[in-house]
């Protein structure tokens, strides 16, 4: 017989997911595409085009529409968001 307090298989209680299965400020990463990153080692932005074509310039430390700007080096974006964290390549440039 199961526990009545036992947490589920994922370790969430049902609190904790009903508060954070959904967070309607971020948009899906699917809709999102990295074009760029830029500047010094200690202050680096990165460029990101959005689904309807508008570009979006972010910097660390930034909270955007895509989640918390966590981390941008020359290897890429790390996003965090309510449901884990997102790392963003950088497009290999060609020719």
């Amino acid at each position: 017989m199961a526990e009545p307090n036992a947490s589920s298989a994922g370790g969430g209680n049902s609190n904790f997911v009903a508060l954070n299965a959904t967070k309607t400020d971020e948009i899906r990463l699917d809709q999102v595409q990295l074009i760029g990153i830029a500047g010094k080692p200690d202050d680096m932005s990165a460029l990101f085009r959005m689904a309807r074509g508008d570009i979006m310039r972010v910097k660390v430390g930034e909270r955007s529409q895509i989640g918390l700007i966590y981390e941008i080096s020359e290897a890429g974006v790390v996003v965090t968001r309510a449901d884990g964290n997102s790392i963003f390549i950088p497009p290999i440039p060609v020719g």
